[in-house]
C-alpha cells in the first residue's frame, strides 16, 4: 500500500486581500479557502494560479489569487446610487442659485423719462433778461486796483539735533565640535531571531503566515532550541498550529510575558 501524504500550499491573494486565519490548502486548485480571498473593488475572483515554489521547505507550492473585472452593467448598477445622489445634490443647487438671483435683482424703473418742452414765450423773456443784465454789469463795473502785498521773508529750516547712535554690541559665537558618531555594532542573528519568536509568543499571534515567514527569514541563519521548537512544532501542520493556539490563549497575560524559555513554554502547551 502507498502512504497518503497530504500536500500543504501557501496562499499569495495577490492584488487582492485575504481574511484573519486563512489556513494554507490542501487542494491544487484551493478550492477549500476561496471564500477567505477578498478581490479588489471592480473585480472577481476566478481562481488560484499554482506556482511549485521549489525554494519554500514548509509548504509544496504556492496558490496566487487570480481576479477579473466587473461587467460595465454590474459596476453601474452597484454605484447607480451615487450617481443619483449627485444628480439630486445638483439640482438643489441650481434652485437655490437661481432664488437667490431673482430676489436679490435690482428692479427696473417702470416710469419712463420724458423730455422737458419749454414754452417759446418763455425763451423770448429769457433772452431779454440776459440783455439787462449785460448793460447794467457794464455801468457799474469800476477798476479794480492792485492789492500790494508784502513779500514774505523765508525763515531759515530749524536743524534737528543729530543724535550719536551707540556703537552696536558685538555677540561671539561659541563654535560647536560635534564628536564623531558610534556605530552600532553588528546584531546577532540568533538574538534577532530570539526576540521575534517571542515576541509572536506574548502576542499570542493566531497567523500561521507570520511563524511561517519568521522561519523562512532566518532558516540559513540561526539554530537552537526556538528555531526546532518553531520549525517541528508550531510549524508541524495546520491541525497542530491550530491545537497549540488555543492552549496557548488561555494561559494569562502575566503568567505567559514570564515565559522566556523553550522548556517553560513546553510545560505550558505542549
Amino acid at each position: 500500500m502507498t502512504e497518503f501524504t497530504e500536500k500543504r500550499y501557501s496562499i499569495d491573494p495577490g492584488k487582492g486581500k485575504k481574511m484573519p486565519g486563512c489556513p494554507y490548502s490542501i487542494y491544487e486548485d484551493g478550492r477549500d479557502v476561496k471564500d477567505y480571498i477578498i478581490p479588489p473593488k471592480g473585480h472577481v475572483f476566478i481562481g488560484f494560479k499554482y506556482d511549485p515554489d521549489a525554494s519554500n521547505q514548509i509548504y509544496d507550492g504556492k496558490l496566487t489569487a487570480e481576479y477579473a473585472k466587473e461587467p460595465f452593467l454590474t459596476r453601474l448598477k452597484s454605484n447607480i446610487w451615487m450617481l443619483v445622489l449627485v444628480l439630486a445634490i445638483a439640482l438643489v443647487i441650481g434652485i437655490v442659485i437661481l432664488l437667490a438671483f431673482s430676489v436679490f435683482k435690482d428692479p427696473k424703473p417702470s416710469t419712463p423719462k420724458t423730455k422737458d418742452v419749454k414754452p417759446k414765450t418763455e425763451i423770448t423773456n429769457n433772452k431779454k433778461e440776459k440783455k439787462e443784465k449785460k448793460t447794467a454789469e457794464k455801468a457799474t463795473n469800476k477798476p479794480k486796483q492792485a492789492e500790494e502785498t508784502a513779500p514774505v521773508q523765508a525763515q531759515p529750516e530749524a536743524k534737528a539735533p543729530v543724535e550719536e547712535q551707540p556703537a552696536a554690541a558685538i555677540s561671539t559665537v561659541e563654535q560647536t565640535t560635534n564628536a564623531p558618531s558610534q556605530q552600532p555594532a553588528a546584531t546577532d542573528p540568533n538574538e534577532v531571531f530570539k526576540r521575534d519568536f517571542w515576541t509572536l509568543v506574548h502576542e499570542k499571534s493566531g497567523s500561521m503566515d507570520a511563524y511561517t515567514d519568521l522561519y523562512n527569514a532566518n532558516k540559513t541563519k540561526v539554530a537552537g532550541e526556538e528555531f526546532d521548537y518553531l520549525r517541528y512544532t508550531i510549524l508541524k501542520d495546520f491541525v497542530t498550529f491550530k491545537a497549540w493556539h488555543d492552549k496557548l490563549k488561555k494561559i494569562p497575560e502575566k503568567e505567559l510575558n514570564s515565559i522566556k524559555t523553550i522548556e517553560a513554554l513546553r510545560k505550558s502547551v505542549g
